[in-house]
């Protein structure tokens, strides 16, 4: 029989409340970073190239 190491953290109070608030903020950020253009043409150059050559995975 398995017993377990330690007991699960659980948050309570404002410290509970703070990491909710600051959760729901963060969801509304997702998918916001913007990559440079050369980030974005290198990524696009390398993604021809696998096609091309027929390594791309999908």
């Amino acid at each position: 029989m398995a017993i377990p190491i330690r007991g699960i953290p659980v948050l309570e109070g404002e410290v509970a409340r703070r990491f909710v608030k600051e959760a729901k903020e963060n969801e509304k950020k997702r998918g916001t970073y913007r990559f440079s253009e050369e980030s974005v043409a290198s990524y696009k150059g390398i993604i021809e190239k696998a096609k091309k050559f027929g390594t791309l995975p999908l």
